[in-house]
């Protein structure tokens, strides 16, 4: 996960059109499974950790401060090790509107169909939502290739 530091810097130095900074902070850190361990050891470690190869980390001096403790929230995604298992993204807390979510006639919940069964012993359900994503603003996401 090298690299937290630099995706941080990268949000807070987003631009408005008329060049003010932004001043956006990271709240998320999406990881595939593959890379869980690695972005809890380094968001949750208090001192700095290093990469050693592929065979984990080693806390070479407890007494560096880990900048990017408790910076996000390590939020895992199992989907994502299909696509790469080594690209990693960094979204922006609530407030900045990246993503907006619409649903059809403002109805957020599930629709809920009960089925009975007659020649057999169960009950079968139908459940879907009418919903649409719209993405508003790319700043407050961030893509990491995991180099």
């Amino acid at each position: 996960m090298v690299g937290l530091d630099e995706a941080r810097k990268l949000m807070r130095l987003q631009e408005d059109a008329n060049g003010d900074s932004l001043n956006i902070t990271p709240a998320f850190v999406l990881v595939p499974a593959a890379l869980e361990s690695a972005a809890r050891r380094a968001i949750l470690s208090s001192s700095s950790v290093f990469p050693v190869g592929d065979e984990g980390t080693i806390n070479q001096n407890p007494g560096i401060i880990n900048v990017v403790k408790d910076m996000a929230e390590v939020i895992v995604e199992p989907r994502l090790d299909k696509a790469n298992s080594k690209e990693w993204y960094v979204a922006a807390a609530k407030g900045m509107d990246t993503i907006e979510v619409a649903y059809l006639d403002g109805m957020d919940t599930p629709y809920l169909e009960e089925q009975v069964g007659f020649t057999v012993d169960g009950v079968a359900w139908k459940v879907r939502i009418d919903a649409g994503v719209a993405a508003l603003d790319y700043r407050g996401l961030l893509k990491s290739n995991g180099a």
